[in-house]
């Protein structure tokens, strides 16, 4: 029995993944044509249809989608294999890539990068910063060694390490933060008083959620898609947010003339370090979380 071509593997999941020939061939730096001969030569040799076609369009049949599936597991578990074999028994050795979430890595990776540039001498590290549900996608796919984000989370499937607690302080104009703090009640702030960065970030799903914000009145309109933004429309409009602590003490907010207080709540979100339960990387995996812990202590 023959086995399946990996390259072969790697071009239907990319077509899988784009939905396109000519994208997936770009993806994979090969011709339409060789990516679609390929195709149709793992079909014949696993005697099965992964794929129905026609003269414009194609679709994945049942068996294709299930088989791309175990395909994406084969090829990261051939990654992690490739990459352990490269560390030539250095446990530390190879390469590294890092996933974080916007509302993290901009405050966190300039501590973080100098410590790992000590500790894991021998290591390249890449980072990426995406979105939560993006970077999991990443992580999933085998692109990604291990990301930081924060929790909660649906369940993911993966190996999940919780580094640190990040508070949330309250930050606004000071007519915004007088009226706030007769009782820290936020019924006693304007309609549309509240800001907010954009559903994708997961800092406002955490923010609506721990602080009991369920007057959607109170909440502008306006969504941010940057903390920079938010403080910035915050600032400009005399207004009221909430910021991470690992923000503020970078100098997010005050530096734009808010006030900035922690809750009297003691509001905060679990940071999280998450990475496949199959990796061979764990030694590295280890002494990254030890590093986030010190930092987040």
């Amino acid at each position: 029995m023959y086995l399946p071509n990996l390259k072969h593997l790697r071009y239907l999941v990319a077509l899988h993944q784009h939905q396109h020939f000519h994208k997936a061939a770009q993806a994979c730096f090969v011709s339409q044509s060789t990516l679609s001969s390929a195709i149709l030569k793992l079909e014949q040799q696993l005697n099965c249809q992964l794929i129905e076609r026609d003269n414009k369009s194609f679709l994945f049949t049942n068996q294709g989608n299930a088989f791309v599936e175990k395909a994406r597991k084969l090829l990261v578990d051939a990654n992690d294999l490739v990459s352990f074999a490269k560390q030539q028994g250095q446990a530390d050795g190879g390469v590294f890539n890092i996933g974080c979430i916007p509302t993290i890595a901009p405050y966190l990776l300039t501590d973080l990068v100098p410590v790992c540039q000590q500790a894991l001498k021998n290591l390249l590290i890449y980072f990426r910063e995406d979105t939560t549900d993006q970077l999991l996608h990443l992580l999933k796919q085998g692109e990604l060694d291990a990301v930081i984000l924060a929790l909660p989370i649906v369940d993911s499937g993966f190996e999940s390490q919780v580094v640190g607690k990040d508070h949330f302080y309250a930050a606004g104009a000071p007519q915004a933060m007088a009226k706030f703090r007769l009782g820290q009640h936020y019924q006693s702030l304007p309609e549309h008083s509240v800001f907010l960065l954009s559903n994708e970030h997961c800092l406002t799903r955490h923010a609506i959620a721990a602080c009991n914000l369920a007057d959607t009145s109170r909440i502008n309109p306006f969504s941010a898609t940057s903390l920079s933004t938010l403080v910035q429309m915050t600032a400009y409009h005399q207004g009221f947010t909430f910021l991470p602590e690992m923000a503020v003490n970078k100098g997010l907010g005050r530096a734009e003339g808010l006030i900035v207080e922690p809750l009297a709540s003691k509001v905060y979100r679990e940071i999280a370090l998450l990475r496949r339960a199959t990796s061979a990387k764990t030694s590295v995996y280890q002494t990254l979380s030890e590093i986030l812990q010190n930092l987040l202590k």
